[in-house]
């Protein structure tokens, strides 16, 4: 349960960057590295601290970094393709699209540059070293005895969520009607109960581990966030917003 507090906790000991530097993107790729390579095994053939894909030049990338330590607690990307290059394509249109019930949402006949994907999201095993959470990429709902202990750093519950809130505040700003996720049904479970009301929109398939695809429209979460949420929602959108501007271009960064 997030409450007040937690929102002054992540003030305290955590920012949110936008990964708008080559320096910046070589600390989501080296995290990505850590977390899908080394750790857990899930990508093959990385170069060393480099975990990237095609995907990489039409996203906007962002960055937890946590303040006692300056070192980065986490990261997530937003696949969003432009209107302008029908040819870019988000992941579950590459890899999961038989997953999709099209009676539910045909993709293929959404405009483009309407919808995103959040995916990517990885917090560094420094940072999930509670009972529990080994080999996990992320964390979501859980609320330690002592959130304060080390400074926030392996005890902070809720970094998962500060970049989960993060994509969410991208997705209003820049005024999309979908944003879609492949995830295990029970995050997903774990996403409501914060207020990020994330709907079913497919099977369960294989998809490094047992995940379905999902979505979320402006109408959900506005319908769902509590206060709260809210509060810590608001100053994520903060940063989120200092962040944008109508020239930017992700595939300047990508490499």
């Amino acid at each position: 349960m997030l409450t007040d507090e937690t929102t002054k906790n992540f003030i305290k000991y955590f920012q949110l960057s936008y990964a708008n530097t080559p320096e910046l993107m070589a600390q989501v790729h080296k995290i990505r590295y850590d977390v899908f390579c080394s750790e857990l095994g899930l990508e093959k053939g990385c170069p060393k601290d480099v975990e990237a894909d095609e995907f990489d030049s039409h996203s906007y990338h962002y960055l937890l970094q946590h303040r006692p330590s300056q070192k980065y607690a986490g990261t997530i990307r937003i696949v969003l393709p432009p209107s302008d290059h029908p040819e870019l394509i988000t992941p579950i249109e590459k890899y999961c699209l038989d997953a999709v019930d099209q009676n539910i949402i045909n993709i293929s006949q959404l405009p483009r540059g309407s919808f995103a994907e959040v995916s990517r999201l990885a917090v560094p095993a420094d940072f999930r070293k509670r009972a529990g959470e080994a080999g996990k990429p992320y964390i979501v709902g859980s609320t330690p005895k002592n959130t304060s202990e080390q400074n926030g750093r392996s005890n902070f519950p809720h970094i998962a969520i500060g970049l989960y809130l993060a994509a969410a505040s991208l997705f209003t700003l820049k005024d999309l009607k979908y944003i879609f996720v492949m995830v295990e049904p029970r995050l997903a479970r774990s996403m409501r109960r914060i207020g990020l009301h994330f709907e079913q929109m497919g099977d369960v398939i294989e998809y490094h581990g047992k995940r379905a695809p999902f979505y979320i429209t402006p109408e959900l979460l506005n319908e769902h966030l509590s206060p709260e949420v809210n509060n810590l929602y608001e100053h994520i959108k903060g940063e989120v917003r200092k962040g944008l501007s109508e020239n930017h271009n992700p595939s300047s960064l990508a490499s």
